[in-house]
């Protein structure tokens, strides 16, 4: 026996009431709602002929997490910290959360948010406590029109509390995907134990909005909260591209700087990565689900081509070959492909492309290039730069159209920029003394910038 929500949005008045009553029971803070009611209107003025007729609708859809059959948010949890009930009832284990946020992005329904009071994840556990003693959850006692209730789904029967066939349980996993209402995902392949009974203007068409956006989003909760993601994944990428720069460069006296300072970036990137968690002391528990969650494999990657940099730097006087340098350059390609599946989420359509891999596959190189040539000569690597540039630019001007305009321009005059002054480089070989430094800063601002619209792409989600 499992427990499903069902919502009636027919009689739905909006009052918002089971909203208040889990914001209450749960004691949560400014910002952070468990269970969120949406208020969605559409429709415009029409001219016919004299007069003016309208289409405007507006319903409410209240809406927390469904507890679903497949979890997602339990499937890319690094720590494991997600706990599935023989009930259905899906709640976080928050002595193994660590804040990272990553569940967040995965569940089609926003539905885990991160609590800045506690530092770890929360979301709705269906009252599991009051549901022990035999109670409603807090939001389905508190519904005046009782629109919103809760059933138990066995064997595929379902069935009221009491006992009585349900009317208006109806699975959505098991309708079309035109038949969700918006805002909810076209897609839910995680089955969730919900069901609503559409109100008429869900099935109308047209374009619809949430009228009340700012209150059901959550508004500062984690001020530049993808700050340190920006800085982590630019420094570990640079460090990845530095290996496999010098992996294909001769060994010398030389490349030995380049190379601690690669193992220096790794561990900055390490330490840049912590400032992004609310509960870092849990990062221990990182590599608990590996075997299902890219995070988790993203956090082993980097030991491991961290653990790999640095036997590499303390026995470099000792090897006659530089086997251990391709065998850390082939650890860091690993990181940079872990780090571009963790973007790769369904319920980030803009991420969800190969491109992601691509751009952070040229960024390695155009990075690391940069990087190794402030420290030794690079030689014929050089040769490599204006054709990275010329690949980041594809991906540049391929970006969708109206989407930061202005900032996407910059980073095309950017890329322009550096694709001039590497070919400036191949030509005119007496700039090798002093054009390193210039274009260095013209990467690193321009690599900024792109990381920072890639992240700007959260906003577009739909929940």
């Amino acid at each position: 026996m499992t427990y499903a929500f069902t919502f009636d949005a027919s009689a739905c008045t909006g009052c918002k009431a089971c909203q208040v009553a889990c914001k209450d029971k749960n004691n949560l803070p400014a910002g952070v709602l468990w269970r969120r009611v949406y208020e969605v209107s559409g429709g415009t003025w029409i001219k016919q002929g004299e007069a003016w007729t309208t289409d405007v609708f507006a319903y409410n859809l209240s809406i927390a997490c469904n507890h679903c059959v497949h979890p997602k948010c339990a499937g890319v949890c690094p720590t494991d910290a997600y706990v599935i009930r023989n009930d259905g009832i899906v709640y976080i284990d928050e002595s193994k959360c660590m804040g990272c946020g990553y569940c967040n992005w995965a569940c089609p329904y926003a539905a885990p948010l991160f609590n800045p009071e506690s530092g770890h994840m929360t979301k709705c556990n269906f009252c599991m406590d009051e549901i022990d003693q035999g109670k409603p959850p807090a939001c389905v006692a508190a519904c005046p029109m009782r629109v919103l209730d809760f059933v138990t789904v066995d064997g595929g029967s379902k069935t009221s509390e009491n006992g009585q066939p349900s009317t208006i349980y109806r699975a959505l996993w098991k309708t079309p995907a035109s038949e969700h209402p918006f805002p909810l995902p076209n897609f839910s392949n995680t089955e969730p134990h919900v069901a609503i009974r559409p109100h008429a203007s869900m099935e109308r068409g047209g374009e619809a909005q949430i009228a009340n956006w700012e209150e059901v989003r959550p508004q500062g909760v984690r001020l530049f909260a993808e700050v340190p993601l920006i800085a982590f994944t630019l420094l570990g990428q640079m460090a990845v591209g530095m290996t496999i720069a010098l992996a294909m460069m001769e060994i010398t006296v030389s490349t030995f700087p380049a190379l601690l300072v690669s193992l220096g970036l790794t561990f900055a990137a390490t330490l840049v990565a912590f400032l992004h968690l609310g509960r870092p002391v849990n990062a221990r528990h990182a590599l608990r689900h590996w075997q299902k969650s890219w995070l988790s494999r993203e956090i082993l990657a980097l030991g491991l081509f961290s653990l790999s940099g640095a036997v590499t730097a303390i026995l470099y006087g000792l090897c006659v070959s530089n086997w251990l340098i391709i065998l850390t350059a082939i650890l860091g390609i690993g990181l940079v492909v872990s780090m571009a599946h963790v973007y790769r989420l369904r319920t980030m359509p803009a991420w969800d492309y190969q491109h992601t891999l691509a751009a952070f596959l040229l960024c390695t190189g155009v990075l690391g290039v940069q990087a190794v040539s402030l420290v030794t000569p690079l030689g014929w690597i050089r040769w490599v730069l204006p054709l990275l540039f010329a690949g980041e630019l594809v991906l540049a001007l391929s970006a969708r159209k109206g989407y930061h305009k202005t900032v996407n321009r910059i980073r095309v005059g950017l890329l322009l920029a550096g694709m001039a002054t590497g070919v400036a480089l191949l030509l005119f070989s007496e700039l090798a003394t002093i054009m390193p430094i210039p274009l260095f800063l013209i990467s690193i601002v321009e690599e900024t910038v792109g990381r920072w619209l890639f992240y700007e792409m959260l906003k577009e989600r739909p929940l």
